[in-house]
């Protein structure tokens, strides 16, 4: 290339070079041998011409050296006469040079800066990742890049200079396009299907435009495809997945809405259309709540930003209260409509709304039970008291020891009715949230120790072992309901376990809690009982607790005050072989 071009600069030096030479020469021949000065100098203006075309301005360098050999053969020759005019001459011949060179030097640019603009163009159609081909108006591909080679398997040199039509699966399709770009200048985005070398089909995209001549005739057009048969595969399994999922919807018991962006209803299931006739097509603020603008709890916003909402609705047209979802769906071409899903809970609100009734009257019960109740604890309380101090006088007194008899029966079956009194009024005060912890520091062990003494007889009555491990541990808690815990327990597993059974309380100091276990060798608790022990009024044998004479209290007062506590209590049993209650408390309340 470079040896070609040094050539061709060689060969028009030679030229301008005979051709100056050939004017100097004829200047001399003229003026000195046929003393002529009129014609010749016409004859300059080639090599200008010449010098201004293939080497723009430097023209004015070869202008002025015939100018001045122009003046020097007119001022020497024998018919010298040197005028005004052979400098106006000269002058022209600098000034012919100047244009002539800077109309070329201009030209030149203007084509170096097409050529550069042409290779530009060129680079970026090689290497564009989309096909590009130049069809002109015959149909007649002119042009056709790499990326076209790549999908559709031709070569340019197979392609160039062919119709069109022979790439289309339809061939009507290229008139169809050209029909298209002529009308609209434009054609942008458009689907079609082409057929590569091994006549299988590719789905491409193509967009197009009109390519005129500087005169605005139209001589082509210029086309960018790109291969989109995967997004088009892709597509159709959506589509195959969104019909599958109508035919889903439409089967559901539910009703279901399809919504646009735009409010605009795509798809009501059956259940819908049976409720508010078929509206697709229609705004569904119009369908649903006969408004001419969207309603102010409408979701379409915050779904279309990709975020699922649950809410109900009332409809008054329908009388009916609905459960909605509503969810973004994407669709085929990218964008996103709004699913919404309705659950006719109509009659669910109004069961809650009889069960909310009665849970305010069952309140309301319960609240009048316990003051009821409370007042009756209290009034049976009032007979008892003379009972115990009539029976205690009364065994003063000088009396038969049968009588005797009597009386300390009465005296203890009083003080035990009692125990059980106070045991429901205590309940009836932790259920009325009027109980509350009087905290003070105290030894574990002594506390231990007090319960202990106080069951001791029971206990040796029935040849009973009481076994405690208790170390002095200082805590901080209701000193009273800490011992009630301890008595209610001891006395359970006194009262259960039969003659010449053990007790073993052991207390463990674990840091920040104490933890607490009351074993005994008693009858046990059977698997299905053992979850209920902790409830009220709740005896696992009807018949030993009528023979014990207790209701079933002890052990929820011991979990109502652990509780109060912040602790937790449970059992661990085995029917015939004993059981163990255990409890963990925190040493100091916060």
């Amino acid at each position: 290339m470079k040896k070609s071009r040094t050539e061709g600069l060689n060969y028009k030096f030679l030229i301008l070079f005979f051709a100056v030479s050939a004017c100097i020469i004829l200047a001399v021949f003229v003026g000195f041998i046929m003393n002529e000065t009129i014609v010749y100098t016409h004859f300059f203006y080639i090599p200008i011409l010449l010098a201004g075309i293939w080497y723009r301005k430097k023209a004015i360098y070869v202008a002025l050296f015939l100018s001045f050999f122009y003046v020097l053969v007119t001022l020497f020759s024998p018919q010298a006469e040197l005028s005004v005019h052979v400098f106006e001459r000269s002058a022209i011949f600098v000034v012919v040079a100047y244009v002539i060179g800077f109309v070329s030097e201009k030209r030149a640019k203007g084509a170096e800066k097409l050529k550069e603009t042409k290779e530009y163009l060129d680079n970026i159609i090689k290497s564009s990742a989309d096909a590009i081909a130049v069809v002109d108006m015959e149909g007649i591909v002119r042009s056709w890049n790499k990326a076209a080679e790549d999908y559709m398997g031709y070569t340019a040199d197979e392609v160039i200079g062919t119709s069109n039509k022979k790439f289309f699966a339809e061939s009507e399709e290229a008139e169809r396009i050209m029909e298209i770009v002529l009308r609209d200048g434009e054609l942008k985005n458009y689907r079609t299907t082409v057929l590569n070398k091994d006549k299988k089909p590719v789905h491409v995209s193509m967009s197009a435009a009109l390519l005129r001549d500087k005169n605005g005739v139209p001589v082509g057009t210029v086309r960018v495809s790109r291969d989109v048969t995967k997004e088009v595969e892709l597509e159709e399994k959506i589509r195959e997945e969104r019909d599958n999922l109508n035919l889903i919807l439409e089967s559901m018991d539910d009703g279901v809405y399809i919504v646009s962006k735009d409010y605009e209803v795509e798809f009501m299931n059956k259940v819908l259309i049976d409720e508010f006739g078929k509206q697709v097509g229609s705004v569904c603020y119009k369908v649903f709540h006969d408004r001419e603008e969207p309603c102010p709890r409408c979701k379409n916003t915050e779904v279309m930003k990709g975020e699922t909402v649950r809410w109900e609705w009332h409809s008054r047209r329908m009388n009916k209260t609905y459960d909605l979802i509503e969810t973004p769906l994407r669709n085929v071409d990218g964008s996103i409509s709004k699913l919404t899903m309705f659950r006719d809970i109509s009659e669910r609100k109004r069961i809650e709304d009889e069960l909310r009734e009665t849970c305010e009257k069952l309140t309301e019960l319960d609240k009048m039970k316990r003051e009821f109740l409370n007042v009756a604890y209290h009034e049976m309380r009032s007979p008892l008291a003379p009972i115990v101090g009539y029976a205690s006088l009364l065994e003063r007194c000088e009396i038969p020891d049968k009588g005797r008899k009597y009386v300390s029966n009465i005296e203890q079956c009083a003080r035990e009715l009692e125990k059980m009194i106070n045991r429901m009024l205590e309940l009836a005060r932790i259920d009325s949230r009027k109980v509350e912890l009087i905290l003070e520091e105290f030894s574990i062990q002594e506390a231990v120790q007090e319960v202990v003494k106080s069951v001791e007889p029971e206990a040796k009555a029935k040849k009973q072992v009481l076994s405690t491990v208790v170390p002095g541990i200082e805590i901080q808690a209701d000193k009273q309901k800490t011992v009630a815990i301890f008595s209610n327990l001891i006395s359970n597993a006194i009262k259960y376990t039969p003659e010449g059974g053990r007790i073993d309380i052991m207390v463990e100091d674990r840091g920040e809690n104490i933890r607490v276990c009351v074993t005994d060798t008693g009858i046990g608790i059977s698997e299905e009982h053992l979850p209920k022990i902790f409830e009220r009024f709740y005896m696992v044998d009807t018949s030993l607790t009528r023979k014990s004479g207790s209701l079933g209290l002890g052990l929820s007062i011991v979990k109502e005050y652990v509780k109060l506590h912040g602790g937790i209590v449970w059992a661990t049993s085995e029917v015939g072989k004993g059981s163990k209650f255990v409890f963990i408390m925190p040493k100091r309340q916060k």
